[in-house]
């Protein structure tokens, strides 16, 4: 039995990018591996709070913004 896996496209800080669907703010920034702590996220021109991720589900023709803190002075 073969798993067909669904696919669409969102735009990720201004590139297209593929996903599976179904990803979560939260699952698509652990396939990235970005630090949790160290970004921020903006979907569809709206910050996203952190405890949301979880919960908000991609969809096709999304704008993602990830924002990544940096340290240095």
């Amino acid at each position: 039995m073969t798993s067909l896996i669904k696919t669409m496209t969102i735009q990720v800080n201004g590139q297209k990018e593929s996903i599976d669907e179904g990803m979560t703010i939260q699952s698509f920034l652990l396939s990235k591996k970005a630090n949790p702590n160290a970004v921020a996220c903006e979907l569809n021109q709206q910050i996203v709070r952190r405890p949301q991720w979880d919960k908000m589900i991609l969809k096709e023709g999304d704008s993602l913004e990830i924002i990544r803190m940096m340290g240095g002075g």
